[in-house]
């Protein structure tokens, strides 16, 4: 029961209790009233006749007969009596002096009145000739006491209907503030700092108002003092404060991730050296070195913009790295000179009239060495360097995988989408303390012409032909068919990755919503994340789809956390559900303090906003049980379990009885 419930109710009681005392008081006072105005009236009567009696010359019965008569004709005595000293009684008795029932019975049989017969001696001088006894009627009394009480309780009850209503106007006064205070409550919950403008006079309500406000404020305080802390963390630990771009040891670790990983990788791994930044340095100052490196920077930010999995960094003074997904060395030899276009015709280099070399090595396997890709791009870079007529080189390496032209590719890739050419994997995350599964992570895989193309590999070629928003809409629908076959284990999520490009698409919107319509009972097992990268141009797309996506009970989160270059105050922003902590975070992370640390104020920030918390790319067993001290809420990798290929051997799979 509401406390307005319980404020009604009381004063309704209240009022009844009031009620009903005022009507005892008042039938009481008025039953004793007309009760002596009765017998009063008896007696008077009793009075008159005996004196009229009296004053008669004889006693003729005929004419005490008609005086008796006169007085009771008016119906106000239930019996008049003559007894005579000698003779027979005269006497006249009536049961109702009214037509109609003066009052209900149940009112007449709970109120009584104890009525006095009237005497009085009729004489002639000093002989007494008889006795007159008169009795008043009670139906007037009646008829009257119960007109007061019926007037009473209509009164009474316009009195409740009243002071229910103007109870129910000053609740509602009263109350707002409270209700504004529980939506200020649930805000929060929902990562939404709300401070009410709108004071209360009264006192009390006055003083939790500004204690909820003032508590608002210092929660809102401590989360963007732990935000920026751990943004700080990152920064010095894995930028470089100048140009923005990762320092070398936050590239190499992100190289190391991709490349050493087991899972299939396909990129451009490209050396960029600047020329004649000494003689900037010399000629016009450190401070236009800064700038000039600053700027290009935020040139090589932009370059890698262009996908999620794409990243920067500086090594040194003026040699720079890139990492850019692509998915053949055709496309790479493409996109590297199209790099050093940009470059040369840039506002930088037009302004400066700086000289570029580039080397780059493409990248296409399971596992590859980091020191010999940087070794390979390094010597494409020496190349370029010696070069005539090309300041960027490609490492002429050997690759046994089958190559395809643009429109080979956009061909390959809509024919295999009408054929339904997609096969899925899945990938179990574990919780972090007792192993059970919390989710299934979604690759997805390419089969064409009895190959079969991993999405390291063809995705770029997805994204560069602007089929992301078809291909994603594709996988989810593969995975609510497969699940209407194979049906979902209760309390665990099947999550597909979505590209910036489908987030911004409004008819992907549509699609997806038409989905979920037509298998509502599914649309609680889904998980739709999207890569920290892609946020920049996405957010408010991705909250206004995450809005209508959380209704079907879709889960929300955010995919390679602590990659992207946002600051964290997006999680308050977004409804999320939850996040991924990258794996390059998480790989020799019981050899790396600061990593672990980031790791811990991610989870403390993550778990103050109800996010959960998971890491992915985990291979190896020191790994798992720092993870799990950073209090990391679920875990994946490939040291628990490769991707499984079929939805029903992934639900029989179980955790090795050693990690359990």
């Amino acid at each position: 029961m509401t406390l307005r419930q319980q404020f009604s109710l009381l004063t309704g009681l209240l009022v009844v209790i009031l009620l009903a005392g005022s009507l005892v008081l008042t039938i009481s006072n008025g039953r004793d009233y007309f009760q002596q105005q009765l017998n009063a009236r008896a007696y008077d009567a009793a009075t008159s006749l005996a004196l009229s009696m009296s004053q008669m010359q004889e006693q003729d019965t005929v004419q005490l007969s008609r005086l008796i008569d006169v007085l009771f004709d008016r119906g106000f005595f239930s019996a008049i009596e003559f007894h005579p000293v000698k003779g027979d009684v005269l006497h006249r008795r009536s049961r109702e002096a009214l037509t109609s029932q003066p009052a209900p019975s149940w009112f007449m049989g709970a109120v009584t009145f104890d009525m006095t017969a009237a005497e009085a001696d009729v004489t002639r001088g000093w002989q007494r000739l008889g006795t007159v006894i008169v009795t008043s009627h009670t139906d007037f009394a009646y008829r009257d006491l119960w007109a007061m009480v019926r007037s009473e309780l209509i009164w009474f009850a316009w009195v409740l209907v009243v002071s229910l209503a103007l109870l129910h106007l000053l609740l509602n006064w009263l109350f707002r503030p409270v209700l504004l205070v529980e939506k200020q409550a649930l805000a929060i919950c929902e990562r939404e700092w709300q401070v009410q403008e709108d004071i209360p006079r009264p006192r009390e309500l006055r003083r939790m108002v500004l204690a909820m406000n003032k508590m608002v404020l210092k929660l809102q305080s401590i989360f963007s003092e732990q935000s920026a802390m751990t943004e700080q963390l990152r920064e010095e630990s894995f930028h470089d404060s100048l140009t923005g771009v990762l320092n070398r040891r936050g590239f190499d670790e992100r190289i190391a991730h991709i490349l050493q990983r087991e899972e299939d990788h396909s990129g451009l791994l490209i050396l960029l050296q600047l020329e004649g930044l000494a003689e900037v340095n010399r000629d016009d100052g450190r401070q236009a070195a800064d700038e000039l490196l600053s700027l290009l920077g935020e040139q090589l930010r932009d370059i890698t913009a262009v996908s999620a999995q794409a990243f920067s960094g500086r090594r040194s003074g003026s040699d720079f790295a890139l990492y850019l997904p692509c998915s053949d060395s055709l496309q790479a030899e493409g996109l590297l000179q199209q790099i050093h276009g940009q470059l040369i015709t840039g506002v930088l280099n037009q302004r400066y009239g700086l000289v570029f070399h580039l080397g780059a090595v493409f990248l296409q396997s399971e596992r590859d060495d980091p020191s010999h890709a940087l070794s390979c791009a390094d010597a494409a870079l020496r190349q370029a360097q010696r070069h005539p007529e090309s300041t960027a080189q490609l490492y002429d390496g050997s690759n046994s995988d089958k190559e395809w032209s643009a429109g080979e590719w956009r061909q390959l890739l809509t024919e295999a989408l009408a054929a339904d050419g997609l096969s899925l994997q899945f990938m179990p995350v574990l919780s972090g303390d007792h192993g059970s599964v919390l989710q299934y992570e979604v690759f997805s895989r390419l089969s064409w012409q009895g190959e079969v193309i991993s999405a390291a590999r063809f995705w770029p070629m997805v994204e560069q032909h602007h089929l992301a928003a078809r291909y994603d809409l594709a996988i989810i629908a593969r995975v609510v068919r497969m699940l209407v076959k194979t049906p979902p284990k209760s309390g665990v999520r099947y999550c597909v990755n979505i590209s910036a490009a489908s987030v911004l698409d409004d008819e992907f919107h549509l699609q997806l919503r038409g989905l979920l319509t037509e298998a509502p009972e599914l649309a609680g097992y889904l998980a739709i994340e999207i890569a920290e990268p892609a946020l920049g141009g996405a957010e408010a797309a991705l909250a206004r789809m995450a809005t209508v996506l959380r209704t079907f009970g879709v889960a929300i989160g955010v995919d390679q956390v602590g990659t992207g270059s946002m600051a964290f105050a997006y999680l308050q922003r977004l409804p999320l559900d939850y996040i991924r902590i990258d794996g390059s975070f998480n790989r020799g992370l019981h050899k790396a303090q600061d990593r672990r640390f980031f790791i811990q104020s991610m989870v403390q920030i993550a778990h103050n906003l109800d996010l959960a918390v998971l890491g992915e790319g985990v291979e190896e067993s020191e790994d798992v049980q720092v993870l799990r001290q950073t209090g990391v809420d679920g875990m994946s990798g490939y040291y628990f379990c490769r991707p499984i290929a079929s939805l029903a051997d992934a639900h029989q799979w179980s955790q090795p009885t050693d990690e359990g």
